[in-house]
């Protein structure tokens, strides 16, 4: 009867792993860089609208937010990399340009 539970719980066990799903972090950015991108974007957005007298589309937004991205993290390297995804992640989620952006 112990051999029978021990199998069952065992079973159920490695059944209820599969299903599990890791949350993921969010992602770190300090207030300074958050707030620093964010005017380097509005920045970067309103000289868009003066030049070409129209609101951007989505490409174009995606395109001023790597710029954005550019000004505020101007370092070299792997790591400079992967603070301007993140910058990229923050602005495009916030402003509801891209549902959920994934950081490459």
């Amino acid at each position: 009867m112990r051999l029978l539970n021990w199998i069952i719980s065992k079973i159920k066990r490695l059944l209820s792993r599969r299903k599990f799903i890791p949350k993921r972090k969010p992602i770190f950015l300090s207030w300074r860089i958050r707030a620093r991108a964010d005017r380097k974007f509005n920045k970067r957005l309103n000289i868009f609208k003066q030049r070409n007298k129209r609101k951007p589309t989505k490409n174009e937004l995606v395109r001023i937010a790597i710029n954005a991205s550019h000004t505020t993290i101007r370092k070299r390297g792997k790591r400079a990399h992967w603070q301007r995804q993140k910058i990229r992640k923050y602005v495009l989620e916030k402003r509801n340009i891209v549902k959920n952006f994934k950081m490459k």
